[in-house]
């Protein structure tokens, strides 16, 4: 009996001690009023958000069931408690630093969310965020998510905007920009934006932008020119949360230009695409092969403008000999096929992550 009294005690200390060191702001967050929608979609509603300030991992989160308790002790429901002083006073019941409060109402064909988080001390409102939604109201779940971000001070993933955009079926790439060898690190750059702005001409993909990737980097104490290795690649891919990554090189062996490009998934490390361009001839005719790259990496064929322009640099040929012009290898054999068929069937339509600020106490 004494042993196991111990082995409390010890547990409490413990849970005690990690929570002491945990210098995030506590936050409870009040069921949502309802104007114009029901009770359920509501509460669903409220979860979600629940759900995505606890994935933002900028506060201490108190869990439903403690609100809920604390709320049947004072003879009241959630859905009832939708002024300020009976917010602070739940808040100061839980021992929390912020409450968030918030309505969601439905006027004509257009849904509106209004969000409020007040310090219970002192009952100021410490920051507030809304959105207006036209749609069917599944569409909501994403504004929620997005105000959830917003709502303690942070940009919403890149995933999240581009769902708000209407583009989730869209896949996600990022482009690092390519290795040089034999060129100077102005050109490789130059290159790789030609390459980021023909793909997304494509209108088959969302690209992140490259403001959004330098931020990434940045935090990592890095620049786009040091992340060469896939490793590295699918490590800024995954903070991105963009389901492929674009790498590669250019460089330039006597007369001749190389370009040597990898698209893979960030999920599973699996090159989807590869293809290796050799070419001969005026600088300026490298534009025109990234720009093709960018079409074939997706398993796409290049516009015929394009084609005309390769000729015209390369001397005539669709595909010169060895005394001039492109000469190409393509890798992939199943892979490209597959990367193909996933994006021929979609539709032909056509930053980020800051350190939370600190709220205060």
């Amino acid at each position: 009996m004494k042993d196991t009294l111990t082995y409390i005690l010890l547990t409490f200390l413990i849970v005690a001690t990690v929570q002491a060191q945990d210098s995030r702001p506590t936050v409870a967050i009040l069921d949502f009023e309802g104007q114009g929608i029901s009770v359920q979609e509501v509460q669903t509603l409220t979860e979600r958000m629940r759900s995505e300030i606890g994935a933002t991992n900028a506060v201490r989160l108190i869990e439903r069931k403690a609100i809920e308790s604390i709320m049947a002790e004072q003879g009241l429901a959630q859905s009832g408690c939708v002024s300020d002083e009976c917010a602070a006073e739940v808040g100061q019941l839980l021992g929390v630093q912020f409450m968030v409060s918030g309505t969601i109402g439905k006027l004509g064909d257009s849904f509106t969310i209004d969000v409020k988080m007040f310090s219970v001390e002192t009952g100021a409102t410490e920051r507030s965020v809304n959105a207006t939604h036209e749609g069917d109201i599944s569409g909501l779940l994403t504004e929620m998510q997005i105000l959830a971000w917003e709502i303690v001070g942070l940009q919403p993933p890149q995933r999240l905007k581009l769902k708000r955009g209407g583009d989730q079926d869209k896949p996600t790439v990022a482009i690092l920009d390519f290795e040089g060898r034999g060129i100077s690190l102005m050109e490789a750059q130059t290159l790789t934006d030609r390459f980021t702005t023909a793909m997304s001409n494509t209108d088959r993909v969302q690209m992140v932008e490259r403001g959004v990737m330098s931020e990434v980097l940045e935090e990592q104490g890095m620049t786009g020119a040091e992340c060469s290795s896939q490793e590295c690649a699918a490590e800024v891919g995954a903070m991105l949360g963009v389901e492929f990554m674009v790498n590669g090189a250019i460089g330039k062996l006597g007369e001749a230009y190389t370009i040597d490009i990898k698209m893979f998934s960030v999920a599973t490390g699996a090159a989807e695409n590869m293809q290796s361009v050799t070419y001969e001839g005026k600088v300026e005719g490298m534009i025109i092969e990234i720009e093709i790259l960018a079409w074939t990496i997706l398993g796409l064929d290049a516009p015929k403008d394009l084609i005309k322009k390769r000729r015209k640099y390369s001397g005539g040929g669709d595909v010169a000999d060895s005394g001039g012009g492109v000469s190409w290898t393509v890798i992939g054999g199943v892979g490209l096929a597959a990367v193909a068929a996933y994006f021929l069937t979609q539709p032909a339509a056509a930053s980020a992550l800051p350190e939370p600020p600190t709220l205060p106490e």
